[in-house]
């Protein structure tokens, strides 16, 4: 089995608690705004019989549309926390089929996940002698496509920002880091979408220097592929200590890994 380092999901499982917290404060911001308008309109109950009938009528029809909009307002907001929510629990549940994949990679493989960088997250690195992949799991439904400019469609629509630009620039960034960390190394990084719950027919290639494939895909595009330099044993640990050492640098991780106290190379 491959070697591995991080848990998987932790970041995503983070974002969901947080979205959660959201979820609470706006509910609550909501109950109490109604309740202050609900009690300005009882206080004003005491001198409401003072007041014309033409006062009356103002103060009433002011209040209730407030109210309505605030409400209209208030649940479409909590709607779209509530699916933000949602699609980071299923992204936690994507990244977790993929870890179990990935550790089962044979022992000359390397798995790092959820690394937290500067330029962003990555669900899982893989380095072995095959080269080193950079991951991110996706847990869209239906149809992924290419746009023909390089980007994503998802059945047929374009997706709410461009996935694969952000994704090699997180990539890219971090190749440098790990340059520093071990100079003289400076193998081609490939940059891989897992879709663990959709039809893929993004053709390799219509997506620049990112691959498309189905989490089934990934035991043979990696640990079977017999194209380009290969790494030798030494500098696979070289390169997988240089992304540890990256990783460290997120406070929690390395402190799951200081508690495991397991060492890099295999006795």
């Amino acid at each position: 089995m491959a070697k591995v380092l991080g848990e998987s999901g932790r970041y995503v499982t983070e974002e969901a608690a947080k979205q959660s917290r959201r979820i609470t404060l706006r509910a609550v911001g909501v109950m109490a705004g109604f309740g202050f308008i609900e009690g300005y309109v009882v206080a004003s109950l005491i001198p409401f019989g003072l007041l014309p009938t033409w006062g009356r009528a103002s103060v009433a029809f002011g209040i209730v549309p407030c109210a309505w909009l605030l409400g209209k307002h208030e649940v479409k907001k909590l709607g779209a926390l509530f699916k933000q929510r949602e699609a980071m629990r299923r992204g936690v549940q994507g990244e977790a089929i993929v870890g179990r994949i990935l550790a089962d990679f044979p022992d000359e493989f390397c798995v790092i996940n959820d690394v937290t960088t500067p330029f962003g997250n990555l669900d899982h690195v893989v380095v072995g002698p095959t080269g080193v992949f950079v991951l991110d799991s996706k847990s869209w439904r239906g149809v992924v496509s290419a746009d023909g400019k390089g980007e994503l469609l998802l059945n047929g629509q374009t997706t709410d920002k461009p996935h694969v630009r952000q994704f090699v620039g997180r990539m890219l960034g971090v190749r440098d880091r790990v340059r520093v960390l071990a100079p003289g190394l400076d193998p081609f990084y490939q940059g891989l979408f897992v879709f663990t719950a959709a039809r893929v027919d993004a053709k390799w290639g219509s997506t620049g220097n990112v691959h498309c494939v189905r989490d089934d895909q990934l035991h043979d595009y990696i640990v079977e592929k017999d194209f380009g330099t290969r790494l030798r044993t030494g500098e696979v640990e070289r390169i997988a200590q240089a992304f540890l050492g990256l990783a460290h640098m997120d406070r929690e991780f390395g402190h799951r890994e200081r508690a495991a106290a397991k060492p890099l190379t295999r006795p």
